[in-house]
Formats: C-alpha cells, sequence, structure tokens
C-alpha cells in the first residue's frame, strides 16, 4: 500500500473507510482555524469551479480543499501535534490524484489504484471516505494533495482526526488493562470443594 517504514514493527494502513467524526471546520488557514492543521498551497473553494466540485457527500455543503493547477497545487495540510489517524472525503478520485503522508518513521504515497477505488475515472459524482491509521508509535505529521500529471484537480472535504494521547493517558490505560487482565485471571481460578 505505501512505502516501507523505516521501523519493522511500524505502520501506516490506508483503506477506503471513514470514522464517525466530528469533522473539522475548513478555512484557508487549515483545519480548525489553523489550530489542528495548516493549510499551504491549494484553494478552499465553497462553490463549485469549471475545474473541481464539491465532493459529493460534504457535510458542510462547501469549503472543500482543491489541489491542481489552477487551485495552487500542491496542498498540504501540516500538524500541529501529530495524529495517529486521519480520515476525509476524496472527491472525484481519478489518477490523477497523488497522496503523500509523511510521518515520524518514513513518507507514504497512496493513490486510487493502491487504495482500491472502485471509480477512478474522475467522476463528479463520486466521492469515498479514505482513512490512515498509524501502529505502534508512528504518527502523521503532514498530508499532501498533488496531480501528477498536472490536471484536473484533487478534491477533499470532511476531515477527521485522532490526536495522538498523552503520556498520562498512555500510563491510565495501562492500569486500566493490567487490572482487567487481573480480574480476568482471577475469575479463572477454580475452587474444589472436598466432600466428605
Amino acid at each position: 500500500m505505501g512505502a516501507v517504514p523505516a521501523t519493522a514493527d511500524a505502520a501506516l494502513v490506508g483503506s477506503l473507510g471513514r470514522g464517525t467524526g466530528p469533522f473539522l471546520n475548513l478555512s484557508s488557514a487549515g483545519l480548525d482555524g489553523g489550530s489542528v492543521a495548516t493549510l499551504q498551497g491549494g484553494t478552499v473553494y465553497n462553490s463549485d469551479r469549471p475545474f473541481a466540485d464539491i465532493p459529493e457527500g460534504d457535510v458542510f455543503g462547501n469549503n472543500f480543499l482543491a489541489a491542481g493547477p489552477q487551485a495552487g497545487e500542491p496542498a498540504t495540510l501540516t500538524f500541529t501535534s501529530p495524529v495517529s489517524y486521519l480520515s476525509f472525503l476524496w472527491g472525484s478520485p481519478d489518477t490523477h490524484n497523488a497522496l503523500q503522508l509523511v510521518t515520524n518513521q518514513s513518507t507514504y504515497n497512496f493513490n486510487v489504484s493502491n487504495l482500491g477505488f472502485s471509480v477512478t475515472n474522475g467522476d463528479q459524482n463520486f466521492s469515498q471516505y479514505v482513512q490512515f491509521v498509524g501502529s505502534l508509535g508512528e504518527t502523521i505529521s503532514s498530508v499532501s494533495f498533488t496531480n501528477s500529471p498536472r490536471q484536473d484537480a484533487f478534491e477533499t472535504a470532511n476531515f477527521s482526526v485522532s490526536a495522538v494521547p498523552e503520556p498520562g493517558t498512555w500510563a491510565l490505560m495501562l492500569v486500566g488493562f493490567g487490572m482487567v487482565g487481573a480480574a480476568s485471571r482471577y475469575r479463572r481460578r477454580s475452587v474444589k470443594f472436598v466432600t466428605a
């Protein structure tokens, strides 16, 4: 699917599908006014253009990101804090779209073919959610949208992310897992009754 990560155990997995939200507000500053991710390049539009349409299924009905020759290609979202999960709506997917995710371990390149899209001809009436999940400490620092060759546009909307838990949260989770394990071990002990 993507490049081989530098650490054998870490991985970034890309697939079709999405999280449940909440969806982040998109503006020319980035996601949630730049507080979650800053935007460089590309253009945020709030209506259809001759070269780019609002992705079918955009929950906001407007404010979509377009990267392409007429839209200031490429577009890069750089996260202010690393994220372990990213999902977005990919509008009118075609073979010209190229997606690159940079993590703390490696750089991954995705397209409509290696993600398994069923429609790859740029149909303006088709959109598909994609999601990317880091494991074993791999976190996403940026995502870039480009076109190769440089024609049409790469349209995206409905962004959703999950932040990397704070160290204190990890500690609480480990304590909780330990307690669940201890409780299940305690329940498995059998008590034998001796009858006379």
